[in-house]
C-alpha cells in the first residue's frame, strides 16, 4: 500500500509542470528557422563593446528560443543593431570623489523577416542603465565597468528577446 501511495505521488509530480511550461510556450517559436544577429555597428568610441552586446544576444536567443543562431547575415530573421551612445557618469560623490557611476547604452535596433522585407520589431534608441561601484581605495580597486557593461548586455538582449516572443502567436 506505501509503495503504491509513493508511486502515485511520484507520477502526480513528475505530470504536473511548474509553470514555466505554459510561460515557456512561445519559444517554440523559430523552430527549424534560423535567426541571424551579426555584431551590432558601434558608432561610439568605447572598445568591443558591440561584441558584449551582440554576443549577448545571441546566447539570450539560443537559451530561449528554437531558431539556429548563427553570427552573420543570412537567414530567416535578421536581428541588426547600432550602438548609438556609451556613456558613463558619476552618480555618488564621496569626499570629492566618485563612488559610484551609471553607464548609459542606448541602441537602434531593427528586427526583419528577410523573406518578405517585413520589419517585425523596431526601436530607433532604446536605452539601458547599470550602476557599478568603484572601491573606495587605490589598493582595493577592481574595474568594474566590464562587468557592467556585461549585466547591461544581458539586461538588453532579454528585454529584446521577452518583446519578441510576447509578438509570437
Amino acid at each position: 500500500m506505501r509503495i503504491a501511495k509513493i508511486l502515485v505521488l511520484a507520477i502526480v509530480l513528475t505530470s504536473s509542470g511548474c509553470g514555466y511550461h505554459l510561460a515557456n510556450k512561445p519559444a517554440n517559436a523559430g523552430a527549424g528557422k534560423t535567426i541571424a544577429v551579426p555584431t551590432f555597428t558601434n558608432v561610439t568610441t568605447v572598445y568591443r563593446v558591440e561584441q558584449r552586446v551582440s554576443e549577448a544576444l545571441r546566447r539570450e536567443l539560443v537559451q530561449r528560443t528554437r531558431y539556429k543562431v548563427v553570427s552573420g547575415e543570412a537567414g530567416d530573421v535578421l536581428i541588426s543593431g547600432d550602438l548609438l551612445q556609451y556613456t558613463a557618469f558619476p552618480t555618488t560623490i564621496t569626499a570629492g570623489k566618485a563612488s559610484s557611476y551609471t553607464i548609459s547604452l542606448t541602441i537602434r535596433i531593427v528586427v526583419k523577416d528577410t523573406h518578405t522585407g517585413e520589419v517585425l520589431f523596431q526601436n530607433p534608441a532604446w536605452t539601458f542603465r547599470e550602476n557599478f561601484e568603484l572601491a573606495p581605495t587605490s589598493t582595493e580597486f577592481v574595474p568594474e565597468e566590464p562587468a557592467a557593461v556585461d549585466r547591461v548586455s544581458k539586461t538588453f538582449a532579454s528585454s529584446l528577446v521577452a518583446a519578441l516572443l510576447s509578438r509570437t502567436p
